[in-house]
């Protein structure tokens, strides 16, 4: 063989490897292709059938049923009522809104059907920005139409241009049954806030999310809130949704919460108070639940966020709840709570006597009783029903600021009380260490004689004055005041049952018990007893009047009226606790109110005579 025709084959060997290696290479990469195809088509199916449908479907919140609220006897107080927002879709070209034909036509049957003028609605479809809530292609035009405007557009619905549908979505609004009445109690509800997001006790909301904000609302939220469910809807390539939507996780309502408050009593708490500021509680003294709690000046719950800013800047403060965060001198009212420190701790009997010439004095300063002539010989059980100072400046005095702030800490005065509501404040009961600490001042006697008739820097609410009274009327066991009794499911079957809280029990011996009862029935039943206008021969009471000075002189600055009262006074069953701002002599303006609400309790008087 040649040297030529060796040269020839070794490059033609050279050739068939290296097309070997690329039809090899081609194999492979087709091979791959081919595997991956088959995955793709076969094995990952599934997969990619979800991911097209993502393209296609959308899923939209359906906002859960809030629980309804009610009282002891099934009133119901606030429930969810349906309400409807209209939504159209949002035609636009180049990336920018414009009403096309289509949506001009759905605005102008929307116009006629919503009784809206056109403008308004074409305004709101421009300028709405909602459109992005829920990821989707649509505008809200209308918001809370009610049931009869939601049947004309369904009745209508063939009418629209198929490119331009109307959609109803269904939204639960909450509706309170009695408008003011007990709006402290319940509360108000709204869209959670972005700062809100952020707790833990809100952890799984999202923003939108309508939550508890007062009251019961806000207390007993964890139950009150429902889940929300899923429907799911179908869009174009255009994200306009086709069709209705269709429902693939249904909505779960929320529980029921049953309070201890009995609407009748509630309402002629209110009604009794009328336009005066104040407030009433009506609570049972075998456990505080409370039958009744009404704060006056109010706010209707069901106009709160179109006339926030009005209560807001309204000098009466109708958003306060009086009855847990007012904070007044109890005046007098205090006296029957000292009883038990000079009998306990001075020894002093019920004919204990003292001298009563109309003032009491010390070195550089004079206290006048309320009696200017003075009420002469009084013993502990007269000085409480005559609601002598002079009395108490002297035997207090003997006392001592130390006993006196131990005995009012265990009946519950140098603390909140629990209640099961939001934003209950307290001040401490004065005493040498807080004054020091808040007033960087020694105390003084003088501070004492002011302490002992419950004036000077002596703050309480009056639920604080309602459980001290509960204690004293059951003899001895303080228990913390509960608006809500029950937490009841959809089915009515019972989720749970808030007993009774005992915070404290106040050992006494029985003559002092009997001693605080006497003194506080004579109040009431004895001669010139400063509470005799509710005395009731058939349901017996035994009751305290208090008349505070509130510091400040001049016309409108009148003192506060108290009256605290009990019944029936054998086996109590009921507590009335009355402040009145500025509302003169407690026996004289406050205690004819608690007459009024006991005759709508014992059922003498109907709510529609009551006032």
């Amino acid at each position: 063989m040649s040297h030529r025709k060796k040269i020839l084959i070794m490059k033609s060997s050279k050739v068939d490897m290296r097309l070997q290696v690329l039809l090899f290479l081609f194999t492979a990469v087709f091979a791959v292709l081919v595997f991956r195809l088959w995955t793709i088509q076969i094995y990952m199916q599934d997969d990619f059938i979800k991911l097209a449908e993502r393209n296609y479907y959308r899923l939209i919140p359906i906002p859960s049923k809030r629980g309804t609220i009610k009282d002891r006897n099934g009133n119901i107080l606030a429930m969810d009522v349906n309400y409807y927002d209209v939504w159209i879709p949002i035609h636009a070209k180049n990336g920018k809104r414009f009403v096309s034909e289509d949506i001009k036509t759905t605005l102008n049957l929307l116009s006629h059907i919503l009784e809206v003028p056109y403008e308004d609605l074409e305004g709101l479809y421009r300028r709405n920005k909602r459109d992005s809530y829920y990821k989707q292609n649509r505008v809200c035009v209308a918001k809370r139409i009610d049931k009869h405007k939601y049947a004309a557009i369904v009745t209508r619905q063939i009418e629209f241009p198929k490119e331009a549908m109307v959609f109803t979505e269904k939204v639960p609004t909450r509706w309170y049954g009695y408008g003011s009445m007990a709006a402290h109690v319940l509360g108000i509800t709204g869209e959670i806030s972005p700062e809100e997001l952020n707790l833990a006790r809100y952890a799984g909301y999202s923003q939108g999310d309508r939550i508890g904000l007062r009251g019961i609302e806000w207390a007993y939220e964890k139950y009150l809130r429902g889940q929300d469910g899923l429907n799911r809807v179908t869009v174009n390539n255009h994200e306009i949704q086709q069709g209705r939507p269709i429902e693939v996780k249904p909505a779960v309502p929320g529980n029921d919460v049953i309070l201890n408050l009995d609407i009748n009593l509630q309402q002629a708490a209110e009604l009794v108070l009328g336009a005066s500021k104040g407030v009433v509680i009506v609570a049972d003294p075998r456990d505080n639940s409370i039958l009744a709690m009404a704060s006056s000046p109010r706010f209707d719950s069901n106009n709160y966020s179109r006339d926030f800013r009005k209560y807001y800047n309204d000098r009466s403060a109708p958003l306060t709840d009086r009855a847990i965060a007012g904070k007044y001198p109890p005046g007098s009212v205090i006296k029957v709570f000292e009883v038990f420190p000079l009998m306990e701790d001075l020894r002093f009997t019920p004919g204990h006597t003292e001298y009563c010439p109309g003032s009491f004095s010390l070195p550089g300063n004079t206290w006048r009783c309320h009696e200017r002539n003075g009420h002469g010989y009084v013993n502990m059980l007269d000085a409480v029903r005559l609601s002598c100072d002079v009395f108490f400046y002297k035997t207090i005095d003997q006392l001592g600021i130390e006993r006196l702030f131990t005995w009012m800490a265990t009946f519950g005065l140098n603390q909140k009380t629990g209640i099961d509501l939001r934003n209950e404040l307290y001040t401490p009961y004065p005493n040498p260490g807080q004054k020091m600490a808040t007033k960087r001042e020694p105390w003084y006697r003088g501070d004492t004689i002011n302490t002992s008739i419950g004036q000077g820097d002596v703050s309480l609410t009056p639920i604080q004055i309602s459980t001290g009274i509960c204690a004293i009327a059951n003899r001895g066991t303080l228990y913390q005041p509960r608006v809500a009794q029950k937490v009841i499911d959809p089915d009515n079957n019972e989720v749970e049952v808030f007993s009774p809280q005992v915070t404290g029990k106040i050992e006494a011996a029985t003559k002092t018990w009997d001693a605080a009862h006497k003194a506080m029935w004579e109040v009431v039943n004895g001669v010139s007893g400063t509470g005799r206008r509710v005395k009731n021969e058939k349901f017996v009471l035994a009751g305290k009047t208090g008349t505070s000075e509130t510091g400040v002189k001049g016309k409108g600055k009148e003192p506060h009226a108290w009256f605290v009262c009990y019944g029936p006074y054998e086996h109590p069953e009921i507590v009335i606790t009355i402040l009145l701002e500025n509302g003169g002599h407690g026996g004289e303006h406050a205690s004819p109110l608690a007459k009024k609400i006991l005759d709508v309790y014992l059922g003498n008087v109907s709510l529609q005579n009551l006032v």
